[in-house]
């Protein structure tokens, strides 16, 4: 009987394990983009500049200009959501944004709302000025 137990107690912690090591992306959908835009611009946005929040902060990069070489590279929407949370959650250690400003389904939501529209108006800007394909020809 002390067998099973241990099998199951080993499975639990290996299935909690594996959750651990994921890309902290909400599921396709599943992010609250409202909620995700209100925490950023109060959260992010006095530091961080984009233009679909109408945020203007001087401290850190500015997310439409940091964004807009990889937009117009093609770089998956899910990609840009990991790199956003990662910097999220493990910020440059030498720049001024504290670890976790936001936390948990909050993270995933600003995440996921940055990766949604950060440099998008500029790539597209961009594209149409030396008429960029993101596909190969």
């Amino acid at each position: 009987m002390i067998r099973p137990v241990a099998a199951l107690a080993a499975l639990a912690v290996a299935l909690a394990a594996a959750g651990c090591g994921g890309t902290g992306n909400a599921a396709p959908g599943s992010a609250d983009l409202a909620n995700g835009k209100q925490l950023f611009v109060s959260s992010c946005g006095v530091c961080h500049t984009m233009s679909e929040a109408k945020t203007h902060g001087t401290v850190g990069p500015n997310l439409d200009f940091a964004y807009v070489g990889d937009r117009v590279q093609g770089m998956k929407a899910t990609s840009f959501e990991s790199m956003v949370r990662e910097q999220i959650a493990s910020p440059d250690p030498y720049g001024a944004m504290p670890a976790n400003v936001v936390k948990g389904s909050d993270a995933q939501d600003v995440a996921a709302y940055v990766a949604s529209v950060a440099g998008l108006q500029l790539a597209a800007q961009e594209k149409t000025q030396n008429n960029l394909s993101t596909t190969p020809e």
